[in-house]
């Protein structure tokens, strides 16, 4: 017998493997998206922590504020844009709290999966401000603590 095609049932076969293949991947793929945003989330807390954070304080102590970065509302003048994971095209510096973090900017829940809160420790005239990235949970992905 000379076949030309294939069976109904090798079809089904084919197409349920596939099913699972796809059923197993997709989660994956959604997963490492996800790690992803929060990993952009986690490189700009250390860009805040490692030049914009200094170069606010130095401005901040150079304007005779002693190291205070409440004043200062904008980021721009200090770094080009913000991440799209978060809620907000700009960071209001007078948020900042005084010995003790405060909220700065949230994330946008849709994008990441959960609530990261960028927190801020200001500054003073011996140490610059620091910042940190907090989950939903209260898991503190970055910090110096």
């Amino acid at each position: 017998m000379n076949r030309q095609s294939f069976t109904m049932i090798e079809l089904i076969f084919v197409i349920v493997v596939l099913g699972i293949l796809a059923a197993v991947a997709l989660p994956k793929f959604h997963e490492m998206g996800q790690r992803a945003h929060v990993s952009n989330l986690i490189a700009f807390v250390g860009t805040l922590n490692g030049t914009t954070g200094h170069e606010l304080w130095s401005a901040s102590v150079q304007d005779g504020k002693d190291g205070n970065i409440s004043g200062y509302e904008s980021i721009h003048p200090y770094m080009s844009s913000i991440p799209s994971e978060l809620d907000g095209d700009d960071i209001n510096f007078s948020k900042c709290g005084d010995g003790k973090y405060k909220t700065l900017i949230v994330s946008k829940k849709n994008i990441t999966g959960k609530e990261y809160n960028i927190t801020c420790k200001n500054g003073n005239i011996n140490t610059a401000p620091y910042f940190r990235l907090v989950d939903e949970d209260g898991n503190i992905l970055v910090s110096r603590d």
